[in-house]
Parts: structure tokens; sequence; C-alpha cells
């Protein structure tokens, strides 16, 4: 039987009932302990979902999680305290579909917003799969969604591989993984949806936040931003789970579910085809390959691939993850990318450069082993992999501790003399890593307590007290820091005037002020100090002291450290040696410096970790770098958006975001700017570069340019380009193997292409008076072998045509000649008179059938001929011109030795007597062959051919022929069915006598 895949894909194993069908296999393999590489661990924390509901979660800008389940349930999952559900959706959640996919936005912090993708029941059994927009409710606290905008809807045909995936981009567009909706049991022709571009299952989109098609997507058009193919980045996918954006390129890293034999990680590029159903992996799938739909069709490698089983390097169900970004992990792991499978609980790890080519492979077998099922990666605020395990429901968190950041614990106290009361305050404490903390307090007079604030009476006998505050984080790295108090004295109470929460650019005055007055000592001095706190991820912060001040007012300005924000803090001092401290943190003002390029191409912000966008300060001063070979391996860069010609340039934020394209020379582009003739000729660009699987080409106004790999850079136009595009373009003949050129005799032009796979080159050929036509195969071949429009055939004045019965091929060429091909007689050429005569005689459906030869000399030198299948042949002289010649009529001329024989060369094609019981043809050397049923076909000849003329031929009382002339001891003979007729060799009398 056909492998269930419903089980070893992603998400059939949610369904509780599905777990429980007798007969599945690829379950999910009983769980086991982590086998995981030397100093890693993994800590769980909850997501608000149940185990084998958990499918996606994503961060907030606090720190909490949000986080969806199968069966429709979202929820709001705090830093700390318990998880709380915030909606409910009605979901159709058989299989792998329900509520599956989630994304925030990247403006959340103002605009609320995030996009899910769940599949709903509709009347009738029907359910429909979607894609919405929606507003997350409440402020600092989510409570629910409102606001539902609908962007995708489709028709669901299956319960598996729907829309999955959802990526919400830095610069605010959303990328969506769609499956191919087609039945996992049997070969669906309804796979074949993948290649087409007018249907979104299938493929990678890439769309505007309400969901028309961004202009940079390669079959984009203007005039119909919503139409499906204008949504379309990439297609030929079966099930594209997950997948994340590569930081460097910018490019979807996809995981595409296998049926039978293969899973497999995709780097995709615009306009790709991955080529599902027809391939598998790097090998053609068995029952699909086959397919109509599928001839010609190019697969797009995988960047990796595995194969389907149970052992230590197989796996049954791809998640594509992320690349690490942190910097905790030991360096063979920075910049790798983690994926996974959830059936058999298994992570790997693999480098790829920037171009997207593989330079590790995953490690054989992994290091990360027994870790659960991840379904969703993503990433902790310190950089740490982080990934959705619907085994148990739980967020598991890989970690290395011996590089954990220690916490940082900061504590602030009131006193309350009168009952000799102080409340502690450990809420300003943060850790690096983004952990949730512990708080414990050491009161100093032997007593203790937990928790971020407390109060504490001390007793009579306590004049002064040291209180020391400690925290600790997850993995136990802890920090403490003392409070003097004085329980019999009031704390000073420092009063901070601030700018509020207005931001800050580089350089600009931050001007705060403080007041203090003490219960005993009335006003008091104030003294100020500043950090510049540099975080260029939460998880890495460090301070630098800044300059310190006195007096009520203090200016500082705004720093250049980049991705910093300035403490400013002010602290009084009073004479019982009390201190208070109140701090503003002034927090830079910031634009998003997003780098795209012109092509896939590694393009990098270095001081933001490599990444091609961030929120940066305004004012601030970046270097960005682009490499100089694109992804593609030979786009090379040629210059910025800003006409900068340096591969490495500094930016300065401006006030609002910016983007910075590098542009880079493709193939295409090189040739054209290096020929001015060619410009001159193909004109001016009509349109952006398309890339399309392994060719890629650009439209002019008067052509276009293709190329790929294997025949670099050719142009083509006019009537030619016309023809090429009218029969399929590139994915027909593939890409042109030659520029448009003039033949020889200068009065056509062509092209050659090499068309991949199929049968062979293939070439367009014009002239003036035929127009352009295409040849290829093995006609063009035979047409080669003839001296191609030198020869006996000149210019096709047809494309490949098939014959009305199925069976053949032909082209017609200018010459009064045609080239026939079948299977059984492969490819023959027919011209001149011999062609007319077959053309009369009903072409292939006529008495001849198709030619088995080329038209050949006799040899004599004479006549020239062709065989046909149908036992038959036609023959021409100057003399006789073409006559047909076949059946039995032409096995006895074959028998009598052909044209070398004593008949000669017909004279006439086959024709039928006046008495319509016989056929003849009549010949050259004054013979001729006649046939009827009851006689067969005889030859007669010379004096007693005469002699049966003279008596009225087969209407005379001998009527026809019984035998061909044979030899008798006077000379000759031939029976006839009336009598006889002789010829006597001494006196050359001929006699015809009755029986």
């Amino acid at each position: 039987m056909i492998r269930s895949r419903a089980l070893v894909r992603l998400f059939a194993v949610l369904s509780v009932s599905i777990l429980l069908l007798p007969g599945w296999v690829g379950a999910p393999e009983a769980a086991a302990a982590p086998t995981l590489p030397s100093g890693f661990v993994l800590r769980d924390q909850p997501s608000g979902q149940a185990a084998f509901d958990l499918t996606d979660f994503a961060y907030l800008p606090d720190g909490s999680v949000l986080s969806i389940g199968k069966s429709g349930k979202v929820a709001w999952v705090p830093a700390t305290g318990q998880a709380r559900t915030i909606a409910n959706l009605p979901v159709h959640d058989d299989g792998d579909l329900g509520l599956v996919g989630l994304a925030v936005a990247p403006d959340f912090a103002t605009s609320r917003q995030i996009y899910l993708t769940w599949s709903f029941d509709t009347s009738g059994g029907a359910f429909i799969m979607r894609v919405a927009r929606w507003t997350v409710t409440g402020t600092d606290v989510p409570t629910g969604l409102a606001n539902e905008r609908v962007l995708v809807d489709l028709p669901g045909f299956h319960d598996v591989h729907g829309i999955s995936g959802l990526v919400a981009a830095p610069d605010g567009t959303l990328w969506i993984s769609i499956g191919d909706a087609a039945d996992f049991t049997r070969v669906d022709p309804g796979a074949l949806r993948s290649l087409d571009l007018d249907q979104l299952y299938g493929k990678i989109l890439h769309v505007t936040p309400d969901g028309a098609g961004v202009p940079g997507n390669p079959y984009y058009s203007a005039a119909a931003p919503n139409a499906n193919r204008s949504k379309v980045f990439a297609g030929g996918f079966r099930s594209p789970f997950r997948f994340s954006l590569d930081p460097r390129l910018g490019l979807p890293v996809v995981g595409d579910v296998g049926w039978n034999t293969w899973e497999e990680v995709d780097v995709v590029r615009p306009g790709a085809n991955h080529a599902w159903p027809c391939w598998e992996g790097n090998a053609p799938t068995p029952g699909y390959s086959g397919l109509a739909g599928c001839a010609g069709v190019v697969n797009t490698a995988p960047i990796t691939a595995y194969h389907h089983g149970s052992g230590a390097d197989e796996g049954n169900s791809v998640t594509a993850g992320i690349v690490y970004s942190g910097s905790s992990y030991p360096d063979e792991y920075h910049g790798t990318f983690f994926f996974g499978d959830y059936v058999t609980q298994k992570i790997w790890t693999m480098t790829y450069d920037s171009q997207g080519r593989l330079v590790r492979a995953p490690e054989r077998p992994p290091k990360f082993t027994g870790v659960g099922g991840p379904v969703e990666f993503a990433a902790a605020a310190n950089g740490d992999i982080v990934f959705a395990d619907i085994h148990t429901g739980n967020l598991r968190r890989l970690s290395y501790p011996g590089t954990n950041a220690e916490p940082v614990a900061v504590a602030a106290s009131s006193t309350e003399p009168s009952t000799r009361t102080v409340t502690f305050d450990g809420a300003g404490s943060y850790d690096f890593d983004g952990d949730p903390l512990t708080y414990h307090w050491d009161f100093g007079d032997g007593t203790s307590q937990t928790g971020v604030r407390v109060t504490h009476a001390y007793g009579a006998g306590v004049e002064r007290a040291s209180a020391r505050l400690t925290v600790t984080d997850r993995l136990g790295a802890s920090a403490s820091t003392d409070v003097v108090v004085v329980p019999g004295n009031h704390s000073p109470e420092p009063v901070l005037t601030d700018p509020g929460s207005r931001t800050f650019a580089v350089g600009e005055p931050v001007v705060v002020e403080a007041t203090a007055t003490d219960a005993e000592d009335g006003a008091l001095p104030v003294s100020w100090s500043t950090l510049i706190r540099h975080c260029p991820e939460e998880s890495t912060c460090h301070a630098h002291p800044g300059s310190p001040g006195g007096g009520p007012v203090f200016t500082v300005p705004f720093t250049d450290h980049q991705d910093s924000r300035v403490e400013i803090t002010a602290t009084v001092t009073d004479s019982a040696g009390m201190t208070a401290s109140r701090t503003y943190v002034a927090m830079p003002r910031e634009h998003r410096l997003s780098l795209a390029a012109s092509v896939p191409a590694a393009v990098s912000i270095p001081a933001e970790g490599g990444v091609n966008t961030a929120m940066v300060t305004e004012g601030a001063t970046f270097e960005v770098v682009a490499d100089e070979i694109a992804a593609d391996g030979v786009s090379k860069f040629a210059n910025w958006s800003d006409g900068r010609t340096t591969r490495t340039v500094t930016v300065t934020v401006p006030a609002g975001d910016l983007t910075l394209t590098a542009n880079y020379l493709t193939p295409i582009d090189q040739r054209y700017q290096a020929e001015p003739a060619l410009r001159q000729r193909l004109g001016a660009p009509a349109g952006p570069e398309v890339a399309d699987g392994p060719v890629r080409y650009r439209p002019y106004a008067n052509g276009r340019l293709y190329w790929s790999a294997e025949t670099g850079v050719k142009q083509i136009e006019g009537e030619i380009l016309a023809r090429y595009l009218a029969l399929g373009g590139h994915r027909t003949f593939g890409p042109p193997a030659t520029d448009e050129t003039a033949t020889p005799d200068g009065v056509g032009r062509y092209n050659h292409f090499p068309y991949r796979p199929g049968p062979g080159p293939s070439s367009i050929y014009w002239t003036p008076s035929t127009g352009a036509h295409a040849v290829y195969g093995r006609i063009r071949v035979k047409w080669a072998a003839l001296g191609w429009e030198h020869g006996p055939m000149g210019y096709p004045t047809t494309d490949e045509m098939g014959t009305p019965d199925g069976v053949g091929r032909f082209n017609h060429f200018s010459k009064n000649a045609s080239i026939y091909y079948t299977l059984q007689t492969d490819a023959r050429a027919v011209w001149g008179r011999i062609r007319v005569k077959w053309a009369a005689l009903g072409w292939e459906h006529g008495p001849m059938g198709y030619p088995t030869t080329d038209e050949s000399g006799t040899p004599d030198g004479v006549g020239r001929y062709n065989h046909f299948t149908k036992g038959s042949s036609i023959y021409w002289t100057p003399s006789t011109d073409a006559h047909g010649i076949y059946g039995a009529i032409r096995q006895r001329w074959a028998a009598l030795g052909w044209e070398h024989g004593p008949m000669g060369y017909p004279t006439t094609d086959e024709s039928g007597t006046p008495d319509g019981v016989g056929r003849f043809n009549h010949f050259t050397k004054g013979g001729s062959i006649y046939w009827t049923p009851s006689t067969g076909a005889h030859g007669v000849y010379g004096a007693i051919r005469q002699r049966w003329a003279a008596l009225g031929w087969e209407r005379s009382y001998l009527r026809y022929p019984t035998t061909d002339e044979f030899g008798i001891p006077i000379g000759r003979q031939n029976s006839f069915q009336g009598g006889y007729v002789t010829w006597n060799r001494s006196t050359g009398q001929v006699i015809d006598r009755r029986w």
C-alpha cells in the first residue's frame, strides 16, 4: 500500500483520534531522555496549550508569548504568572488542519496586530483555509482579538497540506506558505496545482499587510496586484509547513514535508520552481513524474534532503528552523541553521554561505535527539533556540549555561520611622538573558523573605542594618546588592522631573531636573551619574560609565553609541548616610534601516550582528556591507541606490525609515552594458529581470536577454521571440543557446535552444516569406543531416505538428519538402515531385503510409524514390515524373528486380481497371503488372504484352494474366484466365490461344 503520510507529516498526530487509528505508520516515537551536545540543557516553560495541541508561538516585544493550538485557542503567557486564553476560533481541525500559523507584526508595540491562519467549516461539509490580520485588544495585558481583515481564503480539498506558515518580515510585509491540498493516499493530479502560477496552492507568497502582491515578486503585475501570480514568490511545494527568513539573504528557508521517500530543506529564490509533484528531493517522484503535467519540469535542488525512516540519519516530517544569532552557544554554532523532525524528535544544524550554498552539511547522526517534537522555532531574547514541542505542549529552550549571563540586582528602600518599617523594592533588577528572576532578601537582622517587593519591621535594638537582595535566574546564576537602612530615620525623597516618554536622536540634549528633601535634614544636594547601556541584543547589554554632575539640573547629549540608552541617576544622601536614587532612562528615537538587493545577495549591518534590517537610532552612523558576488554566484555588485560604488559605505540614520538597495549587475546586465550595439538593437529595459528556476530573463523594448549557467547570456527578439513565447518559452525549449543569428545565405535568422529535458536541442528559424517556426527533436536532427536550409528541404514553414492520426509528427519546409517522424520509422524526409505525389495520394492516410526512407537515388543514377510504411513506394525519373506503387503489384515488381528488371520504372500510379476488378501499373520498358483478387499480381511485357493489348487487355477473351512471362521450349509464354500467349524465339511469331 502507499505509505501513509498523514502521521509522518505535520500535524496529523495532533488529532488523538487519528493517533488511535489502526494501521497507520510513522507515529511519533516514544519520548526518551534528550541527548544533547556537552554543555547544553533543555528548559521547559508553559505555552498555555495542551499536549498535541500546541502548533505555533511568537514573542511579543515585552518578552511575553502568544501561542496557538490546533483546536482554535489563542493564549497569552506573561514572563511570570499564569497563561490566559484570549480567544477561541471555530476551526476545522481534522488531519493537518486547525489553527496552525501565527505571526506578530513588527510594529506590534503600536499597531497591536498579529496574523493567524486556520481552517473552518462552511455549508455542505466544505471548509475554507484562511489567513487574516487581527488586532489584539487590551493595553499591557492582551484580552482578546478584534478587527479581522481577511488576506487569503482558499477552498480546502483534503484535510492535509493547507496554509500553515506565516512570517511577518521586518519591512512590514507578510510571507505565507501553502501546501498542495492534495490527497496523500494516492497519486492525485490535483497536486499539479503546485506548478500553476495562477493557483496559490503549493506556493510561498509574499504580500503586503492587506494581502496584495509585493512589487518585487517575480510575477508581479502593477496592473493586477491582487492577481494570484502577483503574490507568488516561488512554487512547486508539497507541504512547506514551516519556514524562516534568512537574516543575511532575506530569502525564505523552507522545510518541505515529503511524500514517500524524502524530506527537504530549500533556500528559496524568487521565481524558483521546487518541482513537486514531479520531483521529491533530488529524484523524480514515482507515479507523478510520468504525468503529462510533469513533462519538461526542471527540479530546483534542495540545499539538503534526508531519507524517510527511523534510522539515525532519517526522519519523517521536517520542520524548518532559524539561524542562530546569539552569542552564548559555542563558536561552532554561530550562524548555523537549526531544523528538526517532529516525528523522530531530532534537531540538526547546518551552515550555508552568503550565496545560499551548503558549507557544512547536517550532522550525521544529529547531535540533538530525543528533544520532543519541534513544530516551530524562534529565538529567545539572547538568541537561544526555542521550539514548540507538540508532544508535551511546552516551549523548550535550548540553552548553554556555561555562558549564561549573571543577572543584575537593583534594590531601593523607603523607611517609616514611626513603625521602624522598611519597604524594599527589587523591581529594577534585570537579567541580560531575559530570564525571569527570583528575589531573596536578607534583612541583616537574622531574618529573610522572598518576593519582588517586601516590607520588614526592625526591632528597637537595630539602629543600622545592611540588607542584601539576591536575584537568581533560571540557570542558577545570581547577583546581590546591599542596601543600608536606618529604621529610625526617614529615607530621603528625591523628586525627579524628566522629559517624559519622548525619545532622542544622537547628540540631542537630554535635560533632567531633580530636587530632594529629607524629614530630618531638609533640602539635600543632588549628585548625578550616567551609564550608557549598550544593548545590541537584550541578552548582551553592558554598561559604560558616562559623565557625572551635580546640581538641580543635569544635561547630557544623547549617546552616539549604537543600540544604546542613557540611564541618568539622581542620588541624594542624608546626614544619617542613607541614600536614595531615582533614574531616568532616555531611550533612542529609532527608525528602521533596511538593506535590500536587486537580486538575492548578502547585505548586512555588521554592528547589528550582520542582519539586513534593524531598528537603529536617528543620527547614528553605521557601516553597511554588500557581498561582491550575489547569491547566484555570477551577479556582481555595481552600486548602492544612493549612487555610491563601494561595497562598504557608512550611513547616517535620517529622521525616518531608510531603505538602501545594493544594485547588482547580473550576467544579463553585464552584457547589456558592455555592448552598445546590443543596447541599440534591443532598446530600453521594459521590465525587471525575472528568475524562473535556473533560467533568468529580462524584457526590453525590442526583445529579451536570457541567462542560464549552461548557456550564458543570449539575445532573442522579433518574430522568433514571439513564436518562442507562443510555444511555451524557456519552459518548453530552455533558454536560447545562441543569439539570434543570420543564416549563411543571408535570407533567414535563427536561434538554437538546448531544450532540457526532452527530445534534444531545438531551433526556431525565420525568413520574411515563411515567418518563424520551430523544429526540434529527431526531425531537427534529420534536417541538420540533410544540410539545414542549404539542403533539399529549405526553411521550415510550420512548427513541428502532430499528424491527424496522432501517430506521427512533421514539419513542412520551403522547398516543397517535409520531414515526418514516427517511433517506428524515425524521421524521414520527402520532397519535390515525390512529395507532391504522396500528397496527391492522401499523405500518410493514403495507400502509402509514412516514409521509411529519405528520398534516395536508384542504383542506375536515373531515378529517385521513397519507401513507405504500407509496403509502398513512390519512384520518380525525369521522363516519368513520380508514381506510387504498393501492395501486391509492388511485391511482384520487387520480385522481378525493381527498375533493373524487365519492367523499368512505373509510368502510372497503381490504377483500377475499367471493369473495377483489377489493379495495374505500367512501366517504362513496355511492361505492366496486373492484379486481381483471384489471380494475384503478374507481370506482362514485350511482344506478349503487345498482343494482349491489341486484343483489348483484360477485356479480351484472355482476361487477366495468371502467370508472369516464363520460358517454354520454343520461346516465352504468359498464361491468362481465358488462354495463353506465346512468343517464338526463332520466328518472332506471337500466337494467342484459348485453353
